[in-house]
């Protein structure tokens, strides 16, 4: 009876910690950014919407918003502003992930310790989301409803694309995730 708290919280973690395949390929020199990052930590997910953290330095996607001086500035300082604390908060996922791990495996396991990991993956977690959601709203305030649907329409046809190239979707190719 007592190894079927430990089975289900095992089986629980496992699912809970499944990381969702990219739905677009990396920056060149990079991961793809912090925000990228954050969609593979989370899924798919509204902050998803939004292709990468600089967006708006990529001419397919910028182009066809014309974006004012004004505009360009605006959306760089939101990226400067909120880039340190997001890349912080990242960085503090796969520890408070491995003390969960370092939990469920201690012997003897104590349920308060396992909760206690588990709700301190979860606060982490909630506060990139947080944090991400008020990027992703003060992006949106520097754009027009025009813009937003413009570039809402870009990422769906580079999504599209991607699909009809028959590599899934996926940057590995025929639905298979990079390794």
């Amino acid at each position: 009876m007592r190894r079927l708290p430990i089975t289900f919280c095992l089986a629980l973690f496992a699912c809970s910690t499944y990381d969702a395949p990219q739905d677009r390929p990396p920056q060149r020199g990079g991961d793809g950014g912090y925000r990228r990052t954050a969609a593979r930590d989370f899924g798919p997910m509204l902050l998803d919407v939004v292709p990468d953290d600089t967006w708006w330095r990529d001419t397919y996607m910028a182009a066809p918003l014309n974006l004012t001086t004004d505009q360009f500035q605006a959306l760089d300082k939101i990226a400067s502003d909120q880039r340190e604390e997001i890349e912080r908060i990242q960085r503090d996922i796969p520890i408070a992930a491995r003390d969960l791990r370092t939990a469920l495996d201690a012997d003897p396991t104590s349920a308060a310790d396992i909760a206690i990991a588990a709700q301190r993956l979860r606060n982490i977690r909630d506060s990139l989301f947080d944090r991400q959601a008020q990027m992703l709203s003060a992006e949106r305030m520097v754009l027009t409803k025009q813009q937003w649907s413009k570039l809402l329409d870009a990422l769906q046809q580079r999504r599209e694309q991607r699909f009809d190239r028959g590599d899934g979707g996926y940057p590995g190719g025929r639905g298979r995730p990079w390794p």
